[in-house]
């Protein structure tokens, strides 16, 4: 592509689909011009690269990605698509466009750092600059740790080592550059790696994160479900943010009832997809006069918990898939594909976890304390080994990232860094009794899971508990001991 001797940059989106904020789409505007890069990436035998989108961040990619053609477009840069090896594509792409220098935000899981590292290095020894930018976390984890320690592995103390510090101000979208000529667009798609957005297979139901239940519904399931609760892309995000108030007025009281719609702020996917960056949040709640120290403190709290999972995933290479406390790798879990059916299925006659399981399949999201009833539920009474949990989440949840949920899930199980002790088995009764205690959250979303039992069907016994509750939480302690002894 001719450009007139101007510095050109590609700029390589990965999980910050937005123009606001983002430090690696200025810089390049700053110098020059500007083209985008995303690639639908698969990993190589080598292993390196993110972790294979789930069901319905596919779709949610999908949908963001066309909202962000149309934002950069409105700036004159193009966006391309690609799917492959990054590692083979943007060495090529960068050859191909000419280009003389590359940017991206940079990536902090293991596998994807250490492809980064690869491409980087590919790209010097090409004789092109190279540039990553902060833009996913407010807090880089290799600048934070302990005194005589390597990483903080318990949160309170990463809280109070970073919570005052300053994370910058929020960057304003770049200058627009001028429009691609028409032949200057041909020439671009001209090249045998691009594709269209729909070439991209987001939305075909196949190459998902756990080839699990969901996989395989997939182009039914987020047509008829998750798609008609959310509008994803950063122009929805930004009115969202606009209107944090709204979700966070009341937080430290609210959070935890999962039948109050203005409980949490409903942010979550858009910080997981960089359509808003965490110093945006953060800039818009420290900047909320009217909110309550306690209320502002908690809802920020819970912005610090994501980076310290991030935290612990750089440090942790395997936290994935393996636990945190290695001592769990003996854990008696138990095979039951049934009871894990029931589980996905929302037939457990739980109430709470079937109407958590339900949310999840209708939405793509689930209250936090139901999540963290529905994992307790899982691995500690149906003693079913957290990853399947991890997994089913990994494909069901808009919100889902490589940190936030295997660390949560190790955490729920009692085998990650700062995990409650594994006696504090959530009760999923007391759970409702004390959060729903009308049964407004139950009352919704009972009957709506995969496993379509109405609650006129249940009162009629046709989704009795499949485990007893107190049995089964002395069975897990007893599994427990068994564990702690074999250690000694």
């Amino acid at each position: 592509m001719n450009h007139d001797g101007e510095h050109l940059t590609l700029v390589w989106f990965r999980d910050d689909l937005r123009v606001d904020d983002h430090e690696a789409l200025t810089a390049a505007r700053t110098e020059g011009r500007a083209i985008g890069l995303w690639i639908r990436e698969s990993r190589g035998e080598n292993g390196l690269g993110p972790r294979q989108l789930g069901g319905a961040a596919r779709w949610w990619t999908h949908e963001s990605l066309r909202v962000l053609e149309t934002e950069l477009a409105r700036l004159g840069i193009p966006l391309l698509f690609a799917a492959g090896s990054a590692a083979d594509i943007v060495p090529q792409a960068a050859a191909d466009l000419k280009v003389d220098a590359v940017r991206w935000s940079r990536r902090y899981a293991p596998a994807a750092r250490r492809l980064d590292e690869q491409i980087k290095t590919d790209l010097a020894e090409a004789g092109r600059e190279v540039h990553s930018h902060t833009g996913a976390l407010l807090v880089e984890p290799w600048t934070v740790s302990p005194q005589g320690g390597d990483f903080y592995k318990v949160f309170t103390p990463y809280f109070n080592a970073v919570r005052d510090r300053s994370v910058g101000d929020v960057l304003p979208a770049p200058q627009k550059q001028n429009s691609l000529t028409k032949a200057d667009r041909q020439t671009l798609d001209w090249h045998s790696w691009v594709r269209d957005l729909n070439g991209l297979g987001l939305l075909d139901g196949t190459d998902t994160g756990s080839d699990s239940f969901a996989s395989a519904r997939t182009p039914q399931w987020w047509r008829t479900t998750v798609a008609e609760h959310w509008n994803p892309g950063c122009r929805e995000a930004a009115r969202e943010l606009a209107d944090l108030s709204e979700g966070v007025d009341g937080y430290a009281d609210s959070h935890d009832v999962p039948a109050d719609p203005d409980s949490t702020s409903g942010l979550s996917p858009r910080l997981r997809f960089g359509e808003l960056s965490p110093r945006q949040l953060l800039a818009a709640a420290l900047n909320l006069p009217e909110l309550s120290d306690d209320d502002r403190h908690a809802w920020i709290r819970q912005l610090y918990w994501r980076e310290f999972s991030w935290h612990l995933t750089y440090h942790l290479p395997h936290v994935e898939s393996e636990p945190v406390r290695p001592e769990f790798a003996r854990f008696p879990y138990e095979d039951d594909p049934e009871a894990l059916r029931h589980w996905h299925d929302g037939t457990t006659g739980i109430p709470l976890v079937d109407a958590g399981m339900a949310q999840l399949w209708q939405t793509g999201w689930m209250h936090n304390r139901v999540r963290m009833a529905a994992a307790s539920f899982l691995t500690k009474n149906l003693l079913i080994p957290w990853w399947h949990g991890e997994q089913w989440f990994w494909d069901t949840l808009v919100d889902a990232d490589e940190a936030n949920n295997p660390v949560s899930w190790q955490w729920v199980a009692g085998c990650g860094a700062d995990a409650a002790p594994y006696f504090r088995i959530f009760n999923p009764e007391r759970q409702r009794e004390r959060f729903d205690p009308n049964s407004e959250y139950v009352s919704r979303w009972l009957g709506h899971g995969p496993g379509g039992v109405s609650q006129a069907e249940r009162s009629h016994g046709v989704c009795e508990p499949i485990v007893d509750l107190k049995a089964s939480r002395e069975a897990a302690l007893a599994a427990y001991d068994r564990m702690k002894s074999e250690a000694e």
